[in-house]
């Protein structure tokens, strides 16, 4: 933990991912004298983040100097790259107890468990850190609380709590505040800030009223899309449905790579709805090709219409009854692709289909997954068909290279349409050799652009003297690390290196 000892008086914040320019590996570690916690163990996703200049494999990293003495691990939410390397710890026969929100403990499980399936397959080539058996050890660790409920937590003697302040990212996120009377300081880890309106969860504009009014001394945020504008539900829903419009109107079908949990559910619901207004045609057959998804899907179906906001879209009464709000998972005409040799064949029977198809497979950045049957299949081969994101692409996944290209391959289209010479005249197309490729934006989770951001934080009584920005490529950090030193002219404004020990007092 370096040569410093902690005082009373003192808290050392270090980060051990999502610091530096990166997006992924969320993990921040929190000592004082009486408590040591780490916020978030979430694994590296993406060539960028998963290896360092050296060409190590982050993810591999031996996590003891986190595990060591641990007290507890702290989950803002049930995202990957933040509970991912937390089995990593266990695994290193370290025992702390882990602390959720109910919801967030309901949905790590499938996740974690089909993070170690997928790391203990035999055609799997990523980072290998841990095994079943560490699942299931993390598992009898966890602990679901009640959000806005103060919980002890560090050494039996300690005074600090913790509570989670639901945050309308995805369900069960929160941001956590860290109650230390000790120090006589407060911390907020926002962990991935929400927008103030969310499908599914609802926003944070729904839980405001509930947030305490301590006053708030350091503050550690998220910048994951502050350089983004955001989009309105309207238009995305449209740029959606007018996407695969376009798709059907060529002669070729979708598939959508999506994120197994929120992105897949939230997609039914836009189609659920389309089928009772008619914007999606009742013969279109829906193909979901992703078990982990259906088994997510089932978590919310097991959690119930209490977990669930009646909204949809900007109408915050939509769904009247809880039955009618549990439907919106029901889709009419569906068919469930359940092993993966039947992914295979259904890629060969949808290549040159004649009729309307939408197929939403699971693996959002097309690296792993029920999407790589299809992208790398006989379905991508067919330029009339069409692969189409709609989730953030880190760098050096299959999704943002598919995406690079496709930027590439426009920017040439327009050269030769704007050429003189008759030989680009004639050949000013160059030759289709695999599927079109969509990006279709304002389907992120997170809060966009300084109006949701700052829309969030307002909601509490901030009086930082310390701000630390993680969570983002370098433009994001250094745009918020530039307008909160402006709004906040008397703070130290911190922008981490990866390993770099913060001290506050």
């Amino acid at each position: 933990m370096g040569k410093k000892e902690i005082a009373k008086g003192s808290m050392l914040i270090k980060p051990y991912g999502a610091a530096d320019g990166m997006v992924t590996g969320s993990l921040y570690l929190i000592k004082t004298k009486g408590c040591k916690m780490s916020v978030d163990g979430g694994m590296f996703q993406g060539h960028h983040d998963e290896r360092s200049e050296k060409g190590e494999r982050r993810n591999l990293t031996s996590l003891s100097e986190v595990g060591r003495g641990l007290d507890n691990i702290v989950v803002t939410h049930a995202h990957i790259d933040h509970i991912g390397r937390t089995p990593k710890i266990y695994s290193e026969g370290f025992r702390p107890e882990l602390l959720a929100t109910e919801a967030t403990v309901a949905f790590m499980k499938p996740l974690l468990k089909n993070s170690a399936n997928i790391q203990n397959s035999r055609n799997y080539s990523g980072d290998k850190f841990c095994e079943m058996r560490d699942v299931e050890t993390t598992f009898r660790h966890m602990r679901g609380v009640k959000p806005f409920k103060q919980i002890q937590v560090g050494q039996s003697n300690s005074n600090m709590t913790i509570e989670f302040e639901t945050n309308g990212h995805v369900e069960g996120s929160s941001s956590v505040l860290i109650r230390d009377p000790d120090n006589h300081r407060n911390t907020l880890f926002t962990g991935d800030m929400g927008k103030p309106i969310q499908s599914l969860c609802g926003g944070y504009l729904d839980f405001a009223d509930n947030y305490p009014n301590d006053p708030i001394h350091t503050l550690i945020m998220d910048s994951t899309n502050y350089g983004k504008e955001p989009v309105p539900f309207e238009e995305k829903r449209e740029k959606l449905l007018s996407t695969i419009e376009k798709v059907w109107d060529g002669g070729g079908n979708p598939v959508f790579p999506v994120l197994s949990w929120h992105r897949l559910q939230e997609i039914m619901e836009i189609i659920h709805n389309g089928q009772i207004d008619g914007t999606i045609p009742l013969d279109c057959e829906i193909m979901i090709d992703s078990p982990l998804g259906m088994e997510i899907t089932d978590v919310f179906r097991e959690l119930g219409p209490d977990y669930l906001s009646p909204r949809y879209g900007n109408d915050p009464n939509f769904y009247k009854t809880p039955e009618s709000s549990m439907a919106r998972f029901d889709l009419k005409n569906l068919t469930i692709i359940k092993s993966h040799e039947d992914s295979l064949l259904n890629d060969k029977n949808m290549a040159h289909h004649d009729k309307k198809v939408i197929i939403l497979a699971g693996g959002g950045m097309g690296d792993h997954g029920r999407s790589v049957n299809y992208i790398k299949g006989d379905f991508c081969k067919n330029p009339k068909n069409a692969v189409i994101y709609t989730c953030f692409q880190v760098d050096g996944t299959r999704g943002a290279n598919m995406l690079y290209r496709e930027k590439q391959r426009k920017e040439r289209e327009l050269e030769n349409e704007k050429s003189t010479n008759n030989f680009f005249k004639k050949h000013k197309r160059e030759k289709l050799v695999g599927a079109q490729v969509f990006q279709i934006d304002g389907f992120t989770s997170h809060a966009s652009g300084p109006v949701e951001v700052n829309g969030y934080l307002n909601r509490y009584n901030l009086q930082p003297d310390t701000i630390i920005i993680c969570h983002g490529n370098k433009p994001s950090e250094e745009k918020m690390a530039f307008d909160f030193g402006i709004i906040f002219p008397k703070a130290r404004i911190i922008v981490p290196r990866l390993y770099e020990e913060i001290w506050v007092r």
